[in-house]
């Protein structure tokens, strides 16, 4: 499904640089490409400035879900969630355009939430994309249920574009792949084409099908340094990776891998059971201190 024409392959490198921003990694892998059903990552980037926790929430209205959370700094709220129906929704910033740019028009928003609240699987989110996603302000969306995968670009004035995948594996770091999107050139940092090139080639290059504990060593990787590395520790910080599977038959997966700045590293595996959605909203990562 795509809003306004699409220019594929096109990204304007003209204006490269490598300012320090914040940013992200996301792919998947889904069908025949992937031995667990559905699989989804998020490598969280930002400055370690504030703490983030894992917790499970019930809305006023709509479905509960598990999110990731920025609990302080100036950026809070939810970074990577899945619902009680089994869908998730990722994101990453669009950073080639200047904050200026995203933040321009205070009328849009984060649509996560609503995502999240509002949506049981890819097939609803797209049936409603016209109502959701020209409120949005630019950004970069992963979604994943058992069926596959979507991935959304949100660019000015409310233009966007979904593009599905059934079979095989997709990536997205901070620039648009579609600049019909945008009003003006974008500027792709160093470090958002530098990742994209290395998730694209560990993709192309791996054994498939791929497996949840392949893509937490994938998520490891350091082999551009510190800045330019899909684990950062430079300028930018990877201070959470956020790893599902959605297997066909079976409860959905959780790992995640929480590095807040100035503490222990920690991990959590979690199995979306019915008995897990029947407990009370809880703070499950870190743990509640007694």
């Amino acid at each position: 499904m795509i809003r306004q024409p699409l220019l594929t392959g096109l990204l304007c490198l003209a204006c490269l640089a490598s300012p320090s921003i914040p940013a992200c990694t996301l792919w998947g892998a889904a069908g025949d490409a992937s031995a667990e059903g559905t699989l989804i990552v998020k490598n969280r980037d930002w400055a370690p400035n504030h703490q983030q926790s894992l917790r499970l929430t019930t809305p006023k209205t709509g479905y509960r879900y598990v999110g990731l959370f920025a609990d302080d700094g100036r950026f809070k709220g939810i970074k990577a969630g899945v619902n009680q129906p089994g869908l998730v929704v990722v994101s990453a910033s669009a950073s080639s355009l200047a904050r200026a740019v995203r933040e321009e028009d205070r009328e849009r928003h984060g649509v996560m939430t609503q995502i999240l609240q509002r949506f049981a699987s890819l097939d609803e989110v797209a049936a409603h994309a016209d109502e959701v996603f020209p409120t949005a302000k630019p950004v970069f969306l992963l979604l994943a249920d058992k069926s596959g995968l979507m991935q959304v670009e949100v660019g000015q004035q409310g233009r966007y574009q979904l593009r599905r995948v059934a079979e095989g594996t997709t990536a997205h770091t901070n620039q648009y792949e579609d600049v019909a999107l945008l009003d003006q050139p974008q500027q792709v940092g160093i470090s958002s084409a530098t990742r994209l090139a290395r998730i694209q080639s560990l993709l192309a290059q791996g054994a498939s099908p791929w497996r949840l504990a392949d893509f937490t060593r994938i998520s490891r990787d350091q082999n551009a340094g510190p800045d330019n590395s899909l684990w950062r520790h430079g300028k930018e910080y990877t201070l959470a990776s956020w790893q599902m599977a959605l297997p066909q038959q079976g409860p959905a997966r959780l790992h995640l891998i929480l590095a807040n700045p100035g503490q222990p590293e920690l991990s959590t595996d979690i199995a979306l059971t019915p008995a897990f959605w029947r407990q009370a909203d809880t703070l499950l990562l870190p743990a509640a201190k007694p």
